[in-house]
């Protein structure tokens, strides 16, 4: 689980080959038409939570009441952070850049997405941030704030 931009969709593919268990994103349960049509929030987290109950699982994604239901079934969690905003927004802009359809004014939507999920600000504001989600599970959380982090895990896996 983390931030948006950090390479959990890169991880989990690396970590499903590897391991020859499939992975998921959370995306798949959260959207009925890919980041335009939300399904139903109840029908979502159903969705998602059939797989927790599988003794192999690999999910992937930034969705707080998608990954809840997991946290307390996972052996290991990578949790995958920004250092900072600057640094978050500058991968996210890259990211942008490599992708084909996607419009600017979705990458400023994300942009001030992650400010406010970052600092709990707007729509945010009270809202339970991700070291607070996994606070409860810290004896099984690995935390990984660098590519450099994130491939020497990899390599060394």
């Amino acid at each position: 689980m983390g931030d948006a931009g950090r390479g959990k969709t890169t991880l989990a593919s690396h970590l499903s080959k590897k391991l020859d268990i499939q992975h998921h994103s959370t995306d798949d349960y959260f959207y009925e038409v890919k980041f335009s049509k939300e399904r139903d929030r109840q029908e979502s987290i159903c969705g998602v939570s059939k797989l927790y109950y599988n003794q192999k699982w690999i999910v992937e994604g930034t969705t707080h009441h998608l990954l809840e239901p997991g946290l307390i079934y996972a052996d290991t969690i990578i949790y995958l952070t920004h250092k900072n905003i600057a640094y978050q927004w500058t991968c996210l802009i890259k990211r942008h850049f490599q992708r084909d359809n996607e419009k600017i004014s979705d990458l400023l939507q994300l942009m001030k997405h992650v400010l406010y999920k970052r600092y709990g600000l707007g729509y945010k504001k009270g809202k339970m941030t991700n070291s607070e989600l996994i606070a409860p599970h810290q004896e099984k959380v690995i935390m990984l704030s660098s590519f450099k982090e994130i491939n020497d895990f990899m390599n060394n896996f």
